[in-house]
């Protein structure tokens, strides 16, 4: 049904303006929204309209400022706008409205994904501009604008034009290194292959190519999006999210696209190779995970947004207009290899009085989190209702199993059902986040996790069909301070 809805959309109206936009439409989309009992809690969700990429990501001027692509004619990919948030502790934010437009010549047809980086009294942020020509043939530009201490945003225009890649050109995420500047784009080459870009500059207005960096994994998809850079724990990190590339093990790149890393010892800039790479591995093995971007904080911490969604599949949420949300805010380190994943340590404070119990809890909140430490082979997790709807998280000595076949409402059928992840050790603590239409389950200590949206109506009971006490917390809504 979600996908029918789709269909029905032409490409006029799904390129119309925020300004083309009535109140009553508006008002319409948001009254539907507020019907929907799917609607998060203690994530980051549109009030209308479809939410994708997390974009700009930075700490400045002593708040954690978030982005986040947003159509707002309504649950479709169409017309891209950033959207802006900003926190000083994860559990109060400030809502100031949709801050980039696509008001220019280069990006009429959408601002598209991006990062920043923190200059002095600015936040550099920088973007994709999206155009299309009459023949609806793409021209994507890397742009970049400035935030003042005040919030003032104001656009500097292109800073890099594309001749050497096709149309699928965009997401550039820049660092600085000393006196310099680096930046990744995501790309497809001529050859039709997925490569992760990297330009150079001293002045942020001329930029060397240095071509794609070079891995061990160069012919791995068709394009790769979503590109991010960094260091960590005295290792590089390449983090993307390739598309059309599958593995024939039953855990990797099992949804229409994923996301991967790569870890390694240092980045050669002349010979743009990656020293000491590792094998390539994937973060999240849920159904929906997607177009992460990671940025540094006042405490040096290393902080991880995600899509919860993916590109081309729609959600139930869609018939009370509004798609798409960010995935809890995660602290990474580097451990053996793996990135390690932490919900950030702030957003306890958002826990309830906890309740330890055994078997089955009647009637829990949909919205809680889980913690238990495990030392047995097999038990499962069960979220279901009195008719027998369900989700399930079942383990094993050897993997983890999440089972989305039974739940009120199935959707993506052709992608499958089920998701498995290979369990690491016997001993781990597992940490179960969920909250109304999504979970979050952090696996192997958190060397991975699984994302997913469900749909259970009338939530009625959580069962833990293990001798081991969890302890439950009821979670408390996020308070958001509407600047409009």
């Amino acid at each position: 049904m979600a996908r029918e809805a789709k269909k029905n959309w032409t490409v006029e109206q799904r390129y119309r303006r925020l300004e083309d936009i009535s109140h009553t439409q508006i008002t319409e989309m948001m009254e539907k929204r507020s019907l929907d009992n799917g609607y998060p809690n203690y994530h980051i969700a549109p009030a209308f309209g479809l939410l994708n990429d997390p974009n700009g990501l930075c700490y400045f001027n002593s708040e954690h400022h978030i982005f986040y692509q947003w159509t707002p004619v309504g649950p479709v990919h169409g017309m891209k706008y950033w959207y802006h948030l900003s926190t000083k502790d994860f559990i109060h934010f400030t809502d100031h409205g949709a801050a980039i437009h696509p008001d220019q010549d280069y990006d009429s047809h959408g601002v598209y994904s991006g990062g920043a980086i923190v200059e002095n009294d600015k936040a550099l942020l920088f973007f994709t501009g999206n155009k299309r020509d009459e023949n609806w043939k793409r021209i994507p530009t890397q742009c970049y604008a400035t935030m003042n201490t005040a919030g003032e945003i104001e656009k500097k225009g292109i800073i890099i034009e594309n001749s050497d890649y096709t149309e699928h050109f965009r997401d550039p995420k820049v660092w600085k290194q000393g006196d310099d500047y680096y930046m990744v784009v995501g790309a497809q080459t001529q050859d039709l292959k997925g490569a992760m870009v990297l330009y150079h500059s001293q002045d942020l207005s001329k930029w060397e190519h240095k071509g794609p960096i070079k891995t061990t994994h160069n012919d791995f998809g068709y394009m790769w999006e979503c590109p991010d850079f960094f260091e960590l724990d005295g290792q590089a990190v390449m983090l993307f999210s390739p598309q059309g590339v599958t593995m024939s093990n039953p855990y990797d790149l099992k949804n229409i696209f994923s996301v991967t890393y790569l870890v390694c010892d240092r980045l050669n800039l002349s010979s743009m190779e990656l020293e000491g790479e590792q094998s390539i591995r994937q973060p999240d093995y849920g159904f929906d995970f997607y177009a992460p971007q990671t940025y540094v904080d006042d405490k040096g911490r290393r902080i991880l947004y995600a899509w919860v969604g993916l590109p081309e599949i729609d959600t139930p949420s869609v018939k009370h207009e509004w798609a798409g949300m960010l995935s809890l805010p995660r602290e990474l380190r580097i451990e053996n290899g793996f990135m390690v994943q932490k919900a950030l340590e702030e957003l306890e404070a958002l826990r309830g009085e906890a309740i330890e119990f055994t078997g089955t809890l009647q009637q829990p909140s949909n919205s809680f989190y889980l913690t238990l430490d495990i030392d047995i082979v097999e038990f499962s997790i069960e979220l279901g209702n009195s008719v027998g709807d369900k989700i399930e998280f079942k383990v094993t000595e050897d993997e983890f199993t999440l089972d989305r076949s039974q739940m009120s409402e199935i959707y993506a059928e052709e992608f499958g059902l089920t998701r498995k992840a290979p369990r690491l050790s016997l001993t781990q603590q597992i940490e179960v986040y969920v909250d109304q239409s999504v979970i979050e389950i952090f696996i192997n200590d958190g060397k991975h996790t699984m994302t997913s949206r469900f749909f259970i109506d009338d939530l009625s009971y959580l069962k833990v069909s293990t001798s081991l006490k969890p302890t439950y917390y009821p979670m408390k809504s996020l308070s958001v301070f509407n600047m409009k």
